[in-house]
């Protein structure tokens, strides 16, 4: 077993809960009334291979409550007429012209509605084609169609991140990140257009998904930070992730 990562956990209740979800099965937690003192401790032998988004890094997890709706959000719906369609006008533009396109055409195309009115569930991902075919969704399924209609004009999949984090300003969100060269691009449900992660340092990304698998965000411990920083703060990850 590799060295042990310190984490803290300092993002509020419905982040805590989540987190914990997640971490089942690799993660050691206190109780959730004393989670600003106690620590949760990670145990990882996998390498980094996620975007260390905003100043984060990464360790990777196993998030078995969201595995089934990944399947349906990994999928490959290039072939959908209703994709072809989609992506059609932007097949002649430059990537980051694109990124741009896809992020207005499926604002425009696919409108919000709650996973409970439209599934039936509280909490359902569909995949791209059926967003496409019943032309509504949340903000998850709209960044999977993001994502699918991306890859769909040749971005590679290891570029494309599924990414729940939160904003300053929104609270919780689900956006999908791009990466084009050196650049990530958020892509989030405004309608508004891309941003690099440089440019919103309020958005702190917590989970990502992404084809090479599943990791939670965390930021370089630093010594005498306040506690009730709303984030994850992890403690010594750079030394032990080095060791492997």
């Amino acid at each position: 077993m590799g060295h042990p990562l310190l984490v803290r956990l300092a993002i509020g209740g419905a982040g805590l809960a989540g987190c914990l979800a997640i971490l089942s099965g690799v993660a050691r937690a206190a109780d959730a009334a004393d989670y600003g003192q106690r620590p949760i401790i990670v145990s990882s032998t996998m390498p980094v291979l996620a975007p260390n988004l905003s100043g984060t890094m990464t360790i990777p997890v196993k998030p078995e409550r969201y595995l089934d709706g990944w399947e349906r959000a990994r999928r490959d719906d290039s072939a959908d007429p209703r994709m072809q369609a989609l992506i059609a006008p932007a097949r002649g533009l430059s990537r980051d012209q694109q990124i741009s396109y896809v992020q207005g055409a499926v604002f425009q195309r696919i409108h919000w509605r709650s996973d409970a009115t439209e599934w039936g569930y509280h909490d359902y991902w569909a995949s791209a084609a059926e967003t496409l075919q019943h032309g509504y969704g949340d903000e998850e399924d709209r960044a999977i169609v993001k994502m699918q209609a991306l890859r769909a004009l040749g971005f590679p999949t290891r570029d494309l991140y599924l990414t729940m984090g939160r904003d300053k300003v929104d609270g919780p969100i689900t956006v999908l990140i791009v990466r084009l060269g050196e650049r990530y691009y958020v892509l989030d449900d405004t309608g508004g257009a891309p941003f690099t992660t440089d440019r919103r340092p309020e958005f702190s990304p917590m989970l990502t998904f992404g084809y090479g698998g599943f990791w939670i965000h965390g930021y370089p411990y630093v010594p005498g930070a306040p506690r009730n920083r709303t984030r994850v703060i992890v403690a010594a990850a750079r030394s032990a992730f080095a060791a492997h």
